[in-house]
């Protein structure tokens, strides 16, 4: 009798885990801004050691396409072979998201099809797909399971496993994700394929608080590409959140005439 008690008294006063639904909406205001600026450095490090570094510049600005839809503008400062060279994403709800590739040589830019979105961006581990997700989590699209808890990297996160919905045109059949319990952010996914298997780890560390708003980013992620043994380390600095940004860079003829 004492048993059972004792069992009934650790069941009602154990905490209660959200559900997924609520997690992921918390991941998406986590992530959620009007605008943000800031400096990358991606270094590409293959299976066998080789190293190849290239520094960005990336803006970021909220739209009227749908809730949560970003424009995405990503120019390449260093080295000198491919300065000037840009991506655009203009993400849409509903329908595929809009990307482009400027290439400075030619002066013009290039649509990215969809179906060319499993695509390496620039030589990286993380695709055009990746790129667009990156900006903000496409909830509608996905069945999210919470799987449980677990540590990683010493901080607390949500488990969290995410189907794709039918109809969804996506390289991935599955993500397993992990949400930080403290500031919501994604610190890992792990990417599987249509046959289930597993095809890249992403994961994101340092993460501290950006201006006075509230806000966190990771400072520091890494995309594994466990089939080839192929890593994308990038290092981010210089962030600057809702500080303003000039709506008519997001454009092919920015790209083009600037």
């Amino acid at each position: 009798m004492i048993l059972a008690f004792t069992l009934i008294v650790t069941l009602f006063s154990a905490p209660l885990l959200p559900d997924a639904a609520a997690i992921m909406e918390a991941h998406r205001q986590a992530t959620a801004v009007q605008d943000l600026t800031g400096q990358l450095t991606y270094t590409n490090i293959s299976k066998s050691g080789r190293k190849q570094t290239r520094t960005l510049q990336q803006y970021i600005l909220r739209t009227d396409k749908g809730d949560y839809t970003y424009n995405l503008l990503l120019e390449f400062t260093d080295p000198q072979d491919v300065a000037g060279t840009a991506t655009l994403t203009i993400q849409q709800e509903r329908k595929d998201d809009e990307q482009w590739l400027y290439l400075p040589a030619l002066r013009m830019s290039k649509r990215i099809s969809p179906s060319k979105k499993s695509d390496r961006f620039m030589g990286t581990e993380i695709t055009y797909e990746d790129l667009s997700g990156h900006l903000s989590e496409p909830i509608d699209d996905y069945q999210y399971t919470l799987l449980g808890e677990e540590t990683i990297n010493g901080r607390s996160a949500y488990k969290l496993e995410a189907l794709p919905r039918e109809g969804l045109r996506t390289q991935y059949g599955k993500r397993l994700l992990w949400i930080d319990q403290a500031t919501h952010l994604m610190v890992q996914t792990r990417f599987y394929g249509h046959k289930g298997e597993h095809l890249k780890t992403y994961t994101a560390t340092d993460i501290r608080p950006v201006g006075s708003g509230g806000h966190h980013r990771a400072h520091q992620i890494k995309m594994e590409n466990v089939q080839t043994g192929n890593t994308t380390k990038v290092q981010y600095s210089g962030f600057a959140i809702n500080a303003g940004v000039d709506a008519a860079m997001f454009s092919t003829t920015w790209m083009e005439t600037r």
